[in-house]
């Protein structure tokens, strides 16, 4: 097994963080003792992030943010604090709409329920036979 540059991976990190920090995107770089280097874009969701994380592809260094080809660059693409940018915005947009998709899925489901099975909440002079649930 090949000993990792933790010291390189690190530093690309950090000088992405101030790429995307001029672009207005809010970045965390953690160093775990034991793990590689990785940096955290927080998400909408508290409970998720976007991950890049600074890779060796034979003699190029590369960001990656996820699986496939369309989620890396290499480190000394100029674009490249501006692809991540854009992914972090994308994901954002796609869990908000997610949010809104779920809000609203929620007040049709709340508007649909069913009146409770007191009578006396119905109106005078109707008999409830069948109620939806």
């Amino acid at each position: 097994m090949r000993g990792r540059d933790v010291g390189v991976e690190a530093g690309h990190l950090i000088r992405l963080a101030g790429e995307l920090h001029d672009l207005g995107v809010d970045s965390v770089v953690r160093l775990p003792p034991h793990h590689e280097p990785t940096m955290e874009i927080p998400l909408p969701d508290a409970r998720s992030r976007l991950r890049v994380t600074a890779v060796r592809r034979g003699r190029t260094w590369m960001f990656t943010w996820g699986p496939g080809r369309r989620r890396r660059v290499a480190t000394e693409t100029p674009e490249a604090a501006g692809r991540i940018a854009t992914a972090a915005h994308a994901a954002r947009a796609a869990q908000a709409a997610c949010l809104a998709a779920t809000t609203k899925s929620v007040q049709v489901a709340r508007a649909a329920e069913a009146p409770s099975r007191d009578d006396s909440q119905a109106a005078p002079g109707v008999r409830v036979f069948w109620r939806a649930r």
